[in-house]
């Protein structure tokens, strides 16, 4: 309990001092990047300092919290008027941009780890899932494909992921400062208004709801994994190898979360189940996971890695840089096309939360509709890339199919989102175009 209390009280000593940091504050660097970078710094420095319990206790963090984060995230409900506000177009070409973009990353390092990476460095076809991993996944997806990059072959999976993530945050940082000032004039930023979500008091009883939602869905996703891996595949499994097959627990914990949202469905009691309470403490132990997960890499793994992945880095930034320049022009017709591919920029490199600080550089007041229908369609995406379940499988789809059906999956699922994509466009224009002759 000591030690957990510890790393509370270091996460809150570094959100303290960036609540204190105008540059912090500005860039929107979450507490638990750069006290874990502080903390790794600590560890790198005196190593003799990993042999006592402290370094023991958070090494055990990750994987827990990873899984209270997927159990958090599947057991919010729909809000309620989710549907589109700002048509079912515009949300559409926002995620067939993004599923584009996506794609592109994964098929690029796809290409470039069979091509360079594999023949020159030796490492797996695995490698190739360590930039959407990066940069439009982020640290928390970074912790989680840890253990399954490691499963595939890649020893050093969890820090070259996060090395991946950081490196995106830059990227995303610096590249979107740029492209807001050719937008529009950068002005001093407002003092942002504290939402609902963050200004409401805490109710204790929705609080002991939620967590009490959140705990009946991770033991049941240890519930299911204990009869999978235990009862299910020893029995049913026709090698060896499939018999000791492991998923880590929040993939069982994600379908904990599921369950529980359709039991209290079913049994009428939805109404208990609390988004804003539920996705702020998914928020905390996420700030847990990244903090863990960044002072425990051992640096010393880096590397053997960090060429191959600084390649793999620059086509990225290179491939969303092309997206931002050249092909929102042709995936997102709308007046307000531009501040919602800046949102993408940000999003596509390091955080959502990067790319709604971008926003607020060129449209401080947030007066088109731009972050809405980002909202909006990340609920489309989400549970599937950048982070999502095909995110998840990436490793095992390049790992169990050939070179060349890897690049043909993902490249088919590129082609289908941008002729898809691109007719939604046409559809844009050609209703604009018929708007203003109307008007």
């Amino acid at each position: 309990m000591q030690y957990f209390l510890l790393t509370i009280f270091l996460l809150g000593a570094g959100a303290w001092f960036g609540l204190n940091s105008r540059t912090m504050a500005r860039l929107r660097v979450p507490p638990s990047l750069f006290t874990g970078v502080a903390l790794l710094l600590f560890f790198t420095i005196l190593p003799t300092a990993k042999e006592g319990l402290f370094y023991g206790h958070l090494k055990s963090l990750p994987a827990e919290f990873i899984a209270l984060v997927f159990a958090c995230f599947f057991l919010r409900k729909p809000e309620p008027g989710a549907r589109t506000r700002h048509g079912l177009l515009q949300v559409m070409a926002q995620m067939s941009y993004v599923w584009v973009a996506v794609m592109g990353q994964v098929l690029l390092a796809l290409i470039a780890t069979i091509c360079i990476v594999k023949p020159v460095f030796g490492f797996p076809l695995a490698f190739a899932a360590l930039l959407e991993t990066g940069f439009a996944g982020g640290h928390g997806t970074a912790v989680a494909m840890g253990p399954l990059l490691v499963q595939n072959g890649i020893a050093a999976g969890l820090e070259l992921g996060l090395t991946s993530a950081t490196l995106g945050l830059i990227c995303g940082i610096a590249g979107g400062v740029f492209f807001a000032k050719r937008m529009v004039p950068v002005a001093p930023l407002p003092t942002a208004a504290m939402t609902d979500a963050e200004s409401a008091r805490l109710d204790v009883n929705k609080l002991l709801v939620s967590l009490a939602l959140i705990a009946a869905a991770y033991g049941f996703g240890v519930l299911l994994k204990g009869v999978a891996e235990q009862e299910v595949l020893p029995r049913l499994a026709v090698s060896e190898s499939l018999k000791s097959f492991s998923l880590p627990l929040f993939a069982y914990t994600l379908v904990g979360g599921i369950f529980v949202n359709l039991l209290c469905r079913v049994s009428g009691q939805q109404r208990y189940i609390d988004n804003h309470t539920i996705m702020l403490l998914g928020d905390f132990f996420l700030e847990v996971l990244i903090f863990a997960g960044i002072a425990i890499i051992d640096v010393r793994l880096l590397a053997a890695g960090l060429v191959p992945l600084l390649i793999l880095c620059a086509l990225g930034l290179v491939w969303n840089i092309y997206c931002q320049v050249h092909l929102r022009k042709h995936m997102l017709p709308m007046p307000y096309g531009e501040e919602l591919a800046l949102i993408n920029f940000g999003m596509l490199n390091g955080t959502s939360a990067i790319g709604l600080m971008l926003a607020r550089m060129v449209d401080p007041q947030f007066k088109t509709p731009a972050v809405q229908v980002f909202a909006e369609s990340s609920a489309l995406t989400q549970p599937f890339i950048a982070g999502g379940l095909l995110t998840l499988l990436t490793p095992f789809i390049v790992m169990q199919f050939s070179p060349v059906a890897s690049i043909a999956i993902f490249a088919g699922l590129l082609v289908f989102w941008l002729f898809f994509g691109l007719a939604t466009a046409k559809r844009i224009r050609r209703d604009s175009a018929r708007e203003s002759v109307s008007s």
